[in-house]
């Protein structure tokens, strides 16, 4: 189903995870994550795509995205995938395979279902036990979208921004939300196995820094951008 996207066109709107080869991490510090950060706002600018919420856990990414056709998804995945991974070979000298080619994607179906989502991505590192609440997990979309945080990388979906006339009334009704059970009728299998917990455990930091692998292999001839804008979101 389309949705109408804040800057007035009709975009897709789909819920995307990202995993790493056999529970392999994709980050290993903080510094990842930001620079994960800064690709995927980087290219969402590129692509003309909206980030509307996400969750990056250690061996893999959930992403709440839209645009206007299905094919500018696809590139924007593709570009924050290799930029990443160029940025993964310079620092942790990876090799090998980073990132499976084939990524999981569900179209959202409904703005009910598409707040669901948004609640089911940023719940999932409370879900997996990485997390007591969605609230202690910095590496989310969640203190945005609930306490107001700045964050450079997030777009607000007109269904985000109808819970409410203001900020305040909006973070409100979004906490309340957390509150509901989350519906386990969500459509695909993201849904099903991420609301029932039967999501596969999370591999530790502490994992051996050889199974940070890359799929592609990019030039190391130039240093990768720091992520510095990103570090505004959280």
């Amino acid at each position: 189903m389309s949705h109408r996207t804040p800057d007035g066109t009709v975009g897709i709107t789909s819920h995307i995870v990202e995993r790493g080869i056999d529970g392999s991490p994709c980050f290993l510090t903080d510094d990842d994550y930001l620079v994960y950060l800064d690709r995927l706002q980087e290219g969402a600018g590129r692509h003309r795509c909206r980030i509307h919420a996400y969750a990056l856990m250690i061996d893999q990414v959930h992403l709440l995205l839209s645009s206007d056709t299905e094919d500018r998804l696809a590139r924007m995945i593709r570009c924050v995938r290799t930029r990443y991974v160029e940025y993964v070979n310079y620092v942790h000298q990876g090799n090998g395979a980073f990132r499976e080619r084939r990524r999981e994607s569900r179209a959202i179906e409904s703005e009910r279902s598409l707040l669901d989502h948004y609640r089911l991505i940023e719940s999932y590192p409370v879900t997996v036990g990485i997390a007591a609440s969605p609230a202690a997990y910095a590496w989310s979309s969640y203190n945005h979208h609930a306490h107001g945080a700045a964050n450079m990388v997030i777009r607000d979906h007109p269904a985000y921004l109808a819970l409410g006339k203001t900020e305040c009334e909006r973070q409100s009704a979004y906490r309340e939300s957390f509150r509901q059970p989350l519906d386990d009728r969500l459509p695909g299998e993201i849904g099903t196995s991420i609301a029932s917990g039967r999501a596969p455990a999370p591999v530790r930091a502490s994992d051996d820094v050889d199974r940070l692998a890359t799929q592609v292999q990019p030039r190391r001839s130039a240093r990768p951008r720091t992520a510095s804008h990103a570090t505004a979101a959280f």
